[in-house]
């Protein structure tokens, strides 16, 4: 295609000789140079306008006219002008590169793709169009095409540091997290004040579950940049996981510091004073994170736990139904629910819960049992040894399933079932055992199950 059928030759009459003089000269090249490194794009574009009025044909002016139109943002306008520049001079990589990457920037990546390639069939080792090419196979989560561009570059470089980077993230994204480490060790290696990295580095310890070793990382990025919010969070988390809470609230409340508005940080420094106890200023905490994210039904969760522990079961009863609508299928909230309408004496609404609970997990042989359990205080006993034996079947060992079996066996008169019940408890748990005779101990017996 040519591009320059319409070109006419247009001399402004008051345009300044001076500045046509300065236009023709090398000093023409500088002045667009210094403007555009300078980010001055509106000022270059004036300069580029005016010098083509003049030099209608200059490959170069239309290059550096769609640099300046990306720098403003301008990506479809720049292509234009790339594929200007290409017509004039059609065997220069740079500009094949640039018009990648601009393409690169408007999501168009599989074209982005090509103009690399072509690059790299004039210059086959340019390290830059291999680079890009990696990036727009990145974003197009073909990772494994990414690693080799990747790869590649610093095969031919190996000071090339964002290649280095970029292996990193590609390899925490397909889980080769021994590879992702040292990839961003060696980028460290060559940018030791890149605190993206460091915090990237430490994600990928923590998903190790190498703690203490991804707080250094954290703790290392925070020295490059100390109002790294995402970082003082992440920290937080690593120090939570290795039970040191007070540190981690002391990292929650320096990212809050960086960024007040994020809610998760309020959440996590709730959740740790509710495992220290502090049920007060759990609440606080969660009461904030409410506040700037009444969608996240953790936090109503978190927030009835604490109520339920401080023997306020309504306003527990009231954040599980808040978090229930948010999530319905959270087997944990239903489980918890159900056990504050126990402590509320509302078995029969219990019930309703728990069997919600077993529905959403079958697999949890607590809830089978508090289920049965509250069937048995309904007087409703053939049903809850169903539950029972579900109980039993999940979880073979668990002595107190046992132990309600034998109670509803004594009460209903089935002795020899309730005593066989009742050795299989002792069994598992001796140190429960006592010495008895049936015949004069059976009061005893049924005291001892119904009390324990």
């Amino acid at each position: 295609m040519n591009y320059f059928d319409d070109i006419e030759y247009n001399a402004d009459e008051n345009f300044d000789s001076d500045e046509l003089f300065s236009l023709n000269s090398e000093s023409a090249e500088e002045r667009i140079n210094v403007l555009y490194e300078g980010g001055k794009f509106e000022e270059a574009l004036k300069v580029i306008d005016n010098y083509l009025r003049f030099s209608p044909f200059s490959s170069d002016a239309y290059y550096k006219k769609a640099l300046v139109l990306d720098g403003l943002g301008k990506h479809s306008e720049a292509l234009e002008y790339y594929d200007k520049a290409i017509s004039l001079n059609p065997n220069d990589a740079e500009i094949y590169i640039n018009k990648g990457i601009s393409l690169d920037s408007t999501g168009n990546y599989p074209q982005a793709i090509k103009y690399f390639r072509r690059a790299l069939e004039i210059e086959p080792g340019n390290t830059d169009a291999i680079f890009n090419s990696g990036l727009s196979y990145e974003r197009l989560e073909q990772f494994t095409e990414a690693i080799d561009c990747f790869e590649k570059v610093v095969e031919l470089n190996y000071k090339f540091a964002d290649a280095y980077y970029e292996l990193g993230y590609c390899y925490d994204f397909l889980d080769e997290l021994d590879n992702s480490i040292d990839s961003y060790e060696k980028h460290l290696e060559l940018n030791p004040l890149n605190y993206n990295a460091w915090y990237n580095k430490g994600i990928v310890l923590n998903r190790q579950g190498k703690y203490l070793k991804a707080i250094e990382s954290y703790e290392m990025a925070l020295a490059v940049k100390s109002d790294f919010s995402a970082a003082w969070y992440n920290c937080g988390n690593a120090y939570s996981s290795v039970g040191r809470l007070g540190k981690a609230v002391e990292c929650y409340e320096n990212s809050i510091k960086y960024n007040g508005a994020d809610s998760f940080a309020y959440h996590n420094i709730a959740n740790a004073y509710y495992e220290l106890s502090n049920l007060d200023k759990a609440i606080e905490y969660f009461n904030e994170a409410i506040r700037l994210n009444a969608g996240n039904y953790d936090s109503y969760y978190g927030r009835g736990s604490c109520y339920y522990n401080r023997g306020d079961f309504e306003n527990a009863l009231a954040d599980y139904d808040s978090a229930l609508k948010l999530n319905k299928d959270y087997s944990e909230i239903w489980y918890s629910k159900a056990d504050t309408l126990m402590a509320l004496g509302r078995a029969e609404e219990a019930l309703e819960s728990y069997k919600k609970v077993v529905a959403l997990d079958g697999t949890n042989h607590e809830a089978y049992y508090d289920y049965a359990c509250a069937l048995v205080d309904l007087k409703r006993p053939l049903e809850a040894l169903k539950l029972l034996d579900r109980c039993i079947e999940i979880q073979p060992d668990m002595a107190d399933a046992y132990y309600e079996k034998a109670k509803i066996f004594f009460l209903n008169k089935d002795i020899e079932s309730g005593l066989e019940m009742l050795e299989i408890a002792f069994l598992l748990r001796p140190q429960d055992k006592f010495e008895y005779d049936f015949e004069k101990d059976w009061q005893k017996i049924i005291e001892f199950l119904v009390k324990r």
